[in-house]
């Protein structure tokens, strides 16, 4: 019988939040069968069985927050063959990373999340056991110095993530049996010995009858806790007409990030609005042209087209700011981030290297991008490396304009507004011809306003005489 730790996704995250469970209690399993579907900041993920056998023990429930190494599932494995896929699943990898998903890996293919909308469920018996007061003193108290070695244990064999997990801890490894290969500690060990030493302890300092809970004690009392919370109870539970939406996974991610936006960078935003005739006349002629064949041409690639050429002139838009080294670090490829809305919320799939795309192929690149991240199938590599973002506001609605956050790290996100006939001045005359507003929000650190007010010319430009787009 082994436990199934939850993998290091290959994302440099340290957390999931459990979705479902695609496997119940006394199930038999085969090798490599989803058992499970997790969401982190990026994707939503089936995690698939490292073995065939019988399952055990689930060790969250649908709602739970789970950190990387930690037990997942229990299965009863069947064969050698599947124990020696466990012991492999348990440990963490030499290389610092934690265990990875069988048949994926770091370097393995990016995985993909499939939308949804989800609500939090109560905690159910399956919250893993907290320690007493005392238990968490103790065991965070260092060791002996008769153990040797430290919180740790540098002599002994034990990959980084056991390590880490021990010197968190306050454990001596030197003091654990490993039951890997060669006696290397595992994460199981390391658990093992964390609950012998809390069921040793007194039951208080003080001399009273109380003492350190069970296991089961600790989450059927974690159980009724949030059964209650669940009900109102304490004032911290949801009245009737209220509804608690999760912000574990992307969610969580979005409002990390747009904080650190708004507080750490020191934004401003300058507005114009262009004539859009040209453009509606050169886009209807191409439409349906032997270069675009039946694929859908809206106006975005014109936005990217003529964002790219106004880069060029000013590559300091392209750039971002090096906290560490208090410098601007401009970027000579342009990676543009389109923000999507899906029903996952907003993400920014990248059109890579956008400079040395033609119209078209930036068309044919954004449909894809776009497609894939709202039918959920978008991989996470294509959601990070931007260099400068665009936001289509007026897609979305009859929006004009707006004063849009930026993309960390970037020092620039363009928004576009609603394309539709506006009063226009035409020499001495008010035409109604088609236009739309511009806006440009700026890192003040790296871009001034004359600087931000000369892009801004610069796109005007180039989409109020695109012919040299296409």
């Amino acid at each position: 019988m082994s436990q199934f730790l939850l993998p290091d996704l290959g994302e440099g995250l340290e957390e999931a939040q459990l979705v479902q469970w695609l496997v119940q209690v006394g199930e038999s399993v085969t090798l490599n069968q989803p058992l499970c579907q997790v969401e982190t900041a990026k994707a939503l993920v089936d995690i698939p069985s490292p073995f065939a056998g019988t399952v055990e023990k689930l060790h969250a429930a649908p709602g739970d927050t789970i950190e990387v190494g930690k037990p997942l599932i229990t299965i009863a494995e069947a064969g050698a063959t599947a124990a020696s896929a466990s012991a492999t699943s348990a440990s963490a990898n030499e290389d610092g990373h934690g265990p990875v998903l069988v048949g994926y890996g770091t370097e393995g293919p990016a995985q993909t999340f499939t939308r949804r909308r989800r609500t939090s469920s109560a905690t159910s018996s399956a919250t893993p056991p907290q320690a007493s007061a005392a238990a968490t003193d103790a065991l965070s108290a260092p060791p002996s110095p008769a153990h040797g070695g430290g919180a740790g244990g540098g002599g002994a064999s034990a990959s980084p993530l056991v390590r880490k997990m021990a010197q968190e801890r306050g454990i001596d490894l030197t003091t654990i049996k490993g039951t890997g290969p060669g006696g290397r500690i595992r994460v199981e060990d390391l658990e093992l010995a964390l609950k012998a030493a809390t069921s040793a302890l007194p039951s208080s300092a003080h001399g009273d009858s109380r003492r350190a809970l069970t296991e089961g004690e600790a989450s059927h009392r974690l159980a009724e806790e949030a059964e209650k919370r669940s009900e109102g109870a304490g004032g911290g539970g949801l009245a009737p007409d209220e509804e608690r939406i999760s912000t574990v996974g992307l969610r969580k991610a979005i409002a990390a990030r747009m904080m650190k936006a708004a507080t750490t960078i020191p934004h401003f935003t300058e507005y114009s609005l262009f004539d859009a005739s040209a453009l509606v006349a050169l886009r209807e002629r191409l439409r349906g042209s032997s270069g675009f064949g039946e694929q859908k041409l809206t106006y975005l690639p014109f936005f990217v087209r003529a964002l790219v050429e106004a880069v060029r002139a000013y590559p300091v838009m392209n750039s971002r700011w090096d906290e560490e080294g208090n410098a601007i670090v401009i970027k000579h490829s342009i990676h543009v981030g389109i923000a999507t809305d899906t029903a996952r919320g907003l993400l920014v799939p990248v059109i890579r290297d956008a400079h040395t795309l033609t119209l078209a192929q930036i068309a044919a690149e954004a449909n894809r991008l776009i497609t894939l991240a709202r039918e959920g199938k978008i991989e996470a590599k294509s959601l990070t490396g931007s260099t400068i973002t665009i936001t289509n506001v007026g897609a979305a609605g009859p929006v004009d304009t707006g004063a849009p956050l930026i993309n960390p790290p970037e020092a620039c996100v363009v928004g576009f507004g609603a394309l539709k006939p506006r009063p226009t001045v035409v020499g001495e005359s008010v035409q109604v011809r088609p236009g739309a507003w511009i806006s440009i929000s700026c890192d003040h650190r790296i871009v001034d306003g004359a600087t931000a007010a000369q892009f801004m010319g610069a796109l005007v430009q180039h989409l109020e005489q695109p012919e040299g787009l296409a």
